[in-house]
């Protein structure tokens, strides 16, 4: 089983090995050439993200083979941190 890595920015999702790809890489091209939009996505843990892309966002999509993926029962994240301000965090 593989899944994706979508990496905007700094900040990462898991999106399951079901999701249209194509879909997404062709919403995420739309947005920038646009002249910047939301692009709505899926985790893998099935939680809603409405993701702002500009023409200044870096962005990356990896395939992640299964023994790369994090256990979502571990405790360990699936999304990547979301920061508050400059000085503080949350995972």
């Amino acid at each position: 089983m593989q899944s994706y890595r979508l990496t905007i920015n700094d900040d990462w999702y898991y999106l399951s090995d079901s999701y249209n790809v194509a879909d997404l890489k062709a919403t995420l091209a739309a947005a920038v050439h646009s002249g910047g939009g939301f692009v709505d996505i899926v985790s893998s843990v099935q939680a809603q993200v409405s993701l702002l892309i500009t023409a200044c966002s870096v962005v990356k999509l990896e395939t992640i083979s299964e023994q790369n993926l994090p256990d979502a029962g571990s405790g360990s994240s699936v999304v990547g941190p979301t920061y508050i301000d400059d000085d503080y965090w949350l995972d």
